[in-house]
């Protein structure tokens, strides 16, 4: 999932993707699940999400935490990082409502959510 577009008539230079879709966040995967998953709850109890979009999206949240814990989780060349992946998968799983998942939080506040988890298990 390309993250960056606009202006842009051609892709990166090989070497720049490679640079930029470094595998090192990959640990943060349980923690990018968990950060979701409260942000989900969150946006349900604000009336932002349907119950039943909520309970899609925490079941799809579920199985991407199952598949990662049993070692099953499949990264594929078109995520660009953790944060990606996750999206990527969730899309898979309960098709357009993942794009809810997003509503009142940036990339940078996802960011920040998943390394303090993973901090605190540190």
């Amino acid at each position: 999932m390309t993250l960056w577009g606009g202006r842009f008539s051609e892709g990166p230079d090989a070497a720049a993707w490679a640079f930029t879709t470094d595998d090192s966040d990959r640990r943060l995967l349980g923690d990018d699940v968990a950060g979701s998953v409260g942000h989900v709850s969150m946006l349900a109890e604000a009336g932002l999400l349907s119950a039943d979009e909520a309970a899609q999206l925490l079941s799809g949240l579920e199985t991407i935490s199952e598949e990662w814990s049993s070692g099953e989780f499949v990264f594929v060349d078109g995520d660009e990082d953790v944060h990606s992946a996750v999206e990527r998968r969730l899309g898979e799983l309960v098709g357009d409502v993942a794009g809810k998942l997003h509503t009142g939080r940036s990339r940078n506040d996802q960011v920040c959510v998943d390394l303090r988890l993973y901090l605190r298990r540190a």
